[in-house]
């Protein structure tokens, strides 16, 4: 048994003993909820991107919301008016909103968090930010963001977990945007109250709605491995997980069914599972070896419950059939294309050229994606059936985002698509476009670059939704994905919670004004 799984069960068996003494809480209720990672509340800086995100909106909230379907709804902002070349934008604000330190929610403190997020920011930034001209406090309760360029993209990214969420200038040293962070002040509905290694507790707003704070403590847990989670749910020692909040394997779904004390949630989702291609490594820059790997892939195998198409699921905006098409499974084909790059099958049945053997490394993770593993081993013996090794590399979750994002040392690797209005053009943005004149991590592609930067500045609907078309349409026809799952939104809840609501968006899966919690299992 290795040393995390170890740790992990022994907290799992500590918090099943303390759930049989009492409480000391001021209040009595407590919902307990699953994080795949551990985080410290020191790095909860609404501008930051250190923190696992389903932790943020619990404590802050943002201008706009993701509602329904897509539309965007009011949120901190009642109402907002944008200019028709899309590069001045008025939010009118609520009144009497405070912060969870009794200070007051007003223009100046998203004047701040805006310019902090802009001050802040070392990662490629999302459009607001990268053609953020000016903001202005027009009065108390009303902004005014300008833009040098046209962008459609203001209002998605404003609904996003980080980095536009509204922070109090108190949460920082002097209240100045670059001072250094000291404390989560938001507008949400909890604030932090106390941490360990593994855990941070989280207690009601005060000031929250009003003055009508929620009624339950909440407290994240980090459960690294879907095994233990599945063990703490079981045994009601945590009453919150999947999703985001840690994923579980289709078995432990099912054995969480069977049980009467446990309740399944599904909901739709955005989220797209797929398979990527290093484009710095050489044998797959050739368009023909991408193709005859998406063609020797039997997606059917992959995903029994959902017929897998494009990049996209049918529920992300600007998707329709004349942009998403169907895979295509035809591993002759596969065989015939890498013959023709000049590969010849050995004695052990693989494809060899100039005496090496036709090898790739696939890099995935189980942390947060446990059924990646069985969806790899599948794989492996489809490339097999064509003359293609497949070594499968399982990761940690820290080791595998810097394999992704730095090391950059793989030459397949199972990723997820962004969700909700971040889709399709931040999570392009942000993983297909060049950079710098350096390659994104699953294109290397000057004409994909200039279609997904022109796409964001396209104010009109019709002439968007064919830019879209066109640009997804290129993508399948370069072969720079293979999905391999659509999944669903799924989350199993202990008997404590009476009433468990989606809020509709993935990263901050929670809706904690409808959680109804009972003060005892």
């Amino acid at each position: 048994m290795n040393k995390r799984m170890l740790s992990t069960l022994t907290m799992c068996a500590t918090l099943i003993l303390s759930g049989c003494a009492p409480h000391h809480h001021d209040n009595d209720k407590e919902v307990k909820v699953s994080l795949p990672r551990e985080f410290n509340p020191k790095q909860l800086d609404a501008q930051g991107f250190d923190a696992p995100m389903p932790v943020y909106s619990a404590v802050y909230q943002s201008l706009v919301k993701y509602g329904k379907n897509g539309k965007i709804e009011p949120g901190l902002a009642t109402s907002w008016d944008a200019s028709n070349d899309g590069k001045d934008y008025i939010f009118h604000l609520k009144h009497d909103v405070k912060f969870n330190d009794g200070s007051q929610f007003d223009a100046s403190a998203v004047k701040f968090s805006i310019e902090r997020a802009k001050a802040t920011d070392t990662t490629d930034p999302m459009e607001t930010l990268d053609k953020l001209q000016s903001v202005t406090v027009k009065d108390k309760y009303t902004i005014e963001i300008k833009l040098k360029e046209p962008s459609n993209q203001v209002l998605p990214e404003l609904t996003q977990i980080r980095p536009l969420r509204i922070m109090s200038p108190h949460a920082v040293k002097d209240e100045k945007t670059t001072g250094k962070f000291e404390k989560a002040i938001g507008t949400g509905p909890f604030k932090v109250a106390e941490s360990t290694n593994e855990t941070v507790t989280f207690k009601p707003n005060t000031y929250y709605r009003n003055g009508h704070p929620l009624d339950y403590n909440l407290t994240f847990q980090s459960i690294e491995d879907s095994d233990s989670r599945h063990l703490a749910i079981e045994s009601n020692s945590i009453d919150i997980t999947g999703g985001a909040l840690g994923q579980m394997t289709p078995q432990q779904v099912k054995e969480s069914q069977r049980s009467e004390n446990l309740k399944v949630h599904k909901y739709p989702s955005t989220e797209t599972q797929f398979m990527g291609f290093n484009p710095q490594h050489k044998v797959l820059q050739d368009k023909k070896m991408r193709e005859a790997i998406s063609k020797a892939i039997d997606t059917n195998e992959l995903s029994s419950n959902k017929k897998l198409k494009g990049l996209f699921q049918s529920g992300v905006q600007y998707v329709n059939s004349d942009n998403q098409h169907n895979h295509r499974y035809a591993p002759k084909e596969s065989e015939k294309l890498i013959k023709e790059l000049g590969y010849k099958k050995n004695s052990n049945g693989y494809f060899e050229k100039d005496g090496k053997v036709l090898s790739l490394k696939l890099a995935l993770q189980t942390d947060e994606f446990p059924e990646w593993k069985t969806k790899a081993v599948i794989m492996q013996q489809a490339l097999k059936n064509i003359g293609i090794k497949l070594d499968i590399n399982v990761l940690d979750a820290q080791t595998y985002y810097e394999t992704l994002t730095v090391r950059k040392d793989f030459d397949l690797i199972y990723y997820r698509t962004y969700t909700n209005a971040l889709m399709p053009y931040n999570f392009l943005n942000a993983r297909f476009k060049q950079a710098d004149q350096q390659p994104g991590a699953f294109a290397d592609d000057a004409k994909l670059t200039s279609m997904i930067k022109e796409f964001s500045s396209i104010i009109n609907m019709n002439q968007r939704q064919q830019e879209f078309d066109r640009l997804s349409n290129y993508i399948d026809s370069q072969y720079l994905v293979v999905p391999i799952s659509y999944p669903d939104e799924t989350f199993v809840t202990s008997p404590k919670i009476k009433h468990f609501q989606f809020s509709g968006q993935t990263d901050a899966p929670i809706n904690f004004d409808k959680l109804k919690v009972s003060n005892h299992d």
